[in-house]
C-alpha cells in the first residue's frame, strides 16, 4: 500500500496498513475513576490529614498514595479521601494500583479492596479504520472467520510511514469491504474514549506529515495544551537532521509568548534552530551545552520570569525556573542577555 496514514499493531508487528480512521479524533474523556476501602488501616500523615477533612467536609484531595499490605506494596494516584468508618478509610483514585517493590512511607492496611464504582458513561465507542490492507495473524484470523481477536495498537504515520504516535486501539469488532478503497477493508475497534485525539493534535500531525517540518516562523504559537507539547514533541524527533548551533552566533529569543516550559522550548528550537525544530533536550544545563559559546539575547524576558516554573502541582514534574534556565546557560558557557 502507498502512502498509509495508519497502521494496526499486534505486538511488534503491522497487521494493517489504513488509508484513513473515522471516529479517532474528538475530545477524549477521563478514564472512569476507582473506589478503594483500606481495610485494617492505621491512617498516619497526609492520609491522616485528609481523613480528618473528608470527616468534615465530605471530601479531600490528597495526591499520590502508597499502601503496604501482608500482600505487596501498591500505589494509587490523583487520590480523593470520600471518608472513614473505623478502621476503613474509602478513596476514589485515577485508575487501578500499580505494583511497587519495596515502597517507603507506605501506609499499613490489612487489606486494598476494589468497590465497583457506579453505573457511568461508556468507557469504549466504536473507531473505524478506513481502507486497510491486513497482514499476518489479522489477515489469517480475518480470513478464517474469527469472531474475536486480541488487541491492537495503533500508529499515525508520517509521509514516510516513520510512526508520529502510537497508543492502544483496542480489539477488532467488525470487518467490511470498504465502500471507498476497492478490495481492502474498513476494520472497527472497541477504542478507549480516554484515548480520543484533540482535534489540535490532528493538526500538528498534519502539518509535520512531510519530511521536512511546517516552515512558517510562529506557527506553535496558535496550539496550547496538549497540542502545543505534541508540536514540541514532533519537533525534536526530527533534531538529528537540524543544524547545530554555531559558536559565536548571537540568537534572538521573542520571548513574548513564553508563559510556560513547552513554549519556552518551542521559541528557543525556533530561535537557534529555525521553524519548526526544537532540541531533544530540555534541561537547563542541557540546553546550555547546545548553545555553549553562543550569546542568547532574550526580549521579553519578564514574561518567563513571572511564568516559568509557578505551577510545578500542574506537572509531572517540577518544571524549572527562570532562573534556573538563565543560570544553567550561563554555567555551559551561554552569554545571556535579558532584554
Amino acid at each position: 500500500m502507498r502512502n498509509p496514514r495508519y497502521a494496526l499493531l499486534s505486538g511488534l508487528y503491522a497487521v494493517a496498513l489504513c488509508h484513513d480512521v473515522r471516529g479517532l479524533y474528538g475530545d477524549p474523556v477521563p478514564p472512569p475513576r476507582v473506589r478503594h476501602e483500606l481495610r485494617g488501616c492505621e491512617p498516619r500523615g497526609e492520609l491522616a490529614r485528609a481523613v480528618t477533612q473528608a470527616v468534615v467536609e465530605g471530601t479531600a484531595p490528597l495526591g499520590t498514595l502508597d499502601i503496604g499490605t501482608p500482600g505487596g506494596d501498591w500505589r494509587l494516584t490523583a487520590v480523593r479521601v470520600l471518608g472513614a468508618r473505623g478502621d476503613v478509610v474509602t478513596v476514589e483514585s485515577a485508575g487501578p494500583p500499580r505494583r511497587l517493590h519495596g515502597a517507603y512511607g507506605a501506609v499499613p492496611c490489612a487489606n486494598l479492596v476494589r468497590v465497583s464504582p457506579p453505573p457511568g458513561e461508556p468507557t469504549h465507542e466504536e473507531v473505524t479504520f478506513l481502507g486497510c490492507s491486513p497482514r499476518g495473524a489479522l489477515r489469517d484470523a480475518l480470513a478464517a472467520g474469527a469472531t474475536e481477536f486480541e488487541t491492537l495498537r495503533y500508529q499515525v504515520l508520517d509521509r514516510t510511514t516513520n510512526p508520529q504516535h502510537e497508543a492502544e486501539a483496542g480489539r477488532v469488532t467488525a470487518a467490511a469491504l470498504s465502500r471507498l478503497h476497492h478490495e481492502l477493508v474498513d476494520l472497527t475497534v472497541a477504542f478507549p474514549r480516554s484515548g480520543l485525539i484533540p482535534p489540535p493534535t490532528r493538526e500538528v500531525w498534519d502539518l509535520f506529515h512531510d519530511h521536512e517540518p511546517p516552515p512558517a516562523p510562529g506557527t506553535w504559537r496558535r496550539y496550547t495544551g496538549s497540542a502545543r507539547a505534541e508540536w514540541l514533541n514532533q519537533a525534536a524527533r526530527r533534531a538529528h537532521r537540524d543544524p547545530r548551533p554555531v559558536p559565536g552566533t548571537a540568537y534572538a529569543l521573542d520571548g513574548h509568548g513564553v508563559t510556560d516550559e513547552d513554549a519556552f522550548l518551542c521559541a528557543l528550537g525556533e530561535a537557534v534552530l529555525g521553524p519548526g525544530r526544537a532540541f531533544e533536550v530540555g534541561a537547563p544545563r542541557a540546553l546550555g551545552a547546545e548553545l555553549s559559546g553562543c550569546t542568547l539575547v532574550w526580549h521579553h524576558a519578564a514574561v518567563a520570569r513571572a511564568c516559568l516554573g509557578v505551577t510545578p502541582l500542574l506537572a509531572a514534574r517540577r518544571p524549572a525556573t527562570f532562573q534556573e534556565f538563565v543560570d544553567g546557560f550561563r554555567a555551559e558557557g551561554v552569554r545571556v542577555v535579558l532584554d
